[in-house]
């Protein structure tokens, strides 16, 4: 089963979704479950952009935003495995705001995983 094998990485992703200023140690830890995830850097932008963005970026948006996280059983049950090529937004605040953070986990991961 798919869903169940993505949790850590799901789980890791949503911390930039979260409605909290992220620091050092946050993109850090996204950086550490992506490196060690065993996904491709391609695979990893689907599961980003397809996958977490299209569930998560209303909290970006939202007055009273999540700040503690989302469970794990609300992870699996509304996101979705996606096969499609990552689908990056252009515009809008969320698309820039989860760029910004992406580009930050991105400057700590190893150079070959790139």
């Amino acid at each position: 089963m798919i869903a169940p094998r993505r949790l850590p990485i799901w789980r890791a992703l949503s911390e930039l979704f979260l409605d909290v200023e992220l620091d050092d140690t946050q993109f850090a830890y996204v950086a550490r479950i992506v490196a060690e995830s065993g996904y491709s850097a391609d695979e990893i932008q689907t599961i980003l952009w397809n996958e977490v963005f299209p569930v998560l970026k209303a909290n970006l948006h939202s007055v009273a935003g999540e700040w503690v996280g989302w469970p794990d059983d609300w992870l699996l049950q509304h996101l979705q495995v996606s096969q499609a090529p990552a689908r990056v937004p252009r515009f809008g605040m969320a698309a820039e705001e989860i760029s910004r953070c992406w580009a930050q986990v991105a400057l700590r991961l190893p150079a070959s995983f790139h």
